[in-house]
């Protein structure tokens, strides 16, 4: 089975399909008719059985945008909201937990936490019966997330869409920042020689 790499352009109430190889082009009412149509039309050019075309879409054009990579975005962001809600459900269970065993009252932990106080008991009895460890899950959050979540537009533009507050990761790099491609990055200052403990006189190891 071969495959061809074919490319989607809006053009008023029609996708128009390129086949490049082919130098040729179909068209589609709706996206989720872009593959079959544009197989069809390699089949038919090509003399060849239906059941050994297939098709790969490297591009998708409507008014000057590539949606194939606004899709690509979207699903990604999509599935890195399920992976902080999974973690903020974890990290919200073990804090709830811990701070109940420090005999933390539970409508504080309510309002630490932003939840109901029947919430929170339900936490506690879900907590009792896991082997979390918030100081882990803390851990684990503030080194996931430590940055900035810039998207870097085609234009230039730099879209940033959360700030989250904390260490930053490689601190110690050396490289150089660079300019105008996403958040700047500091060089973390050198530290600082422990100070040794001053040696003692002639005088005073005599004296001792």
């Amino acid at each position: 089975m071969k495959t061809y790499e074919v490319t989607v352009e809006r053009d008023g109430r029609w996708w128009m399909v390129a086949v490049p190889e082919l130098d040729g082009l179909t068209q589609a009412r709706r996206l989720d008719e872009v593959e079959q149509m544009a197989r069809e039309y390699i089949a038919v050019t090509t003399d060849v059985p239906l059941s050994r075309v297939a098709v790969e879409v490297s591009g998708i054009a409507a008014d000057g945008q590539d949606l194939l990579e606004a899709k690509t975005l979207v699903d990604g962001l999509r599935r890195r909201a399920k992976d902080l809600e999974a973690m903020i459900a974890e990290l919200t269970r073990e804090v709830a937990s811990s701070l109940t065993d420090a005999s933390v009252p539970v409508r504080d932990v309510s309002n630490v936490l932003g939840i109901s106080h029947q919430r929170v008991s339900q936490l506690v009895q879900a907590a009792a019966q896991s082997d979390g460890d918030s100081t882990k899950v803390i851990r684990q959050s503030r080194q996931e997330f430590a940055h900035d979540l810039v998207i870097q537009l085609a234009d230039g533009r730099a879209v940033r869409l959360v700030e989250v507050t904390g260490p930053k990761k490689n601190r110690q790099s050396k490289e150089p920042v660079q300019q105008g491609s996403g958040p700047s990055v500091r060089k973390a200052p050198h530290p600082r020689p422990a100070k040794r403990p001053a040696s003692r006189s002639a005088s005073q190891k005599q004296s001792v």
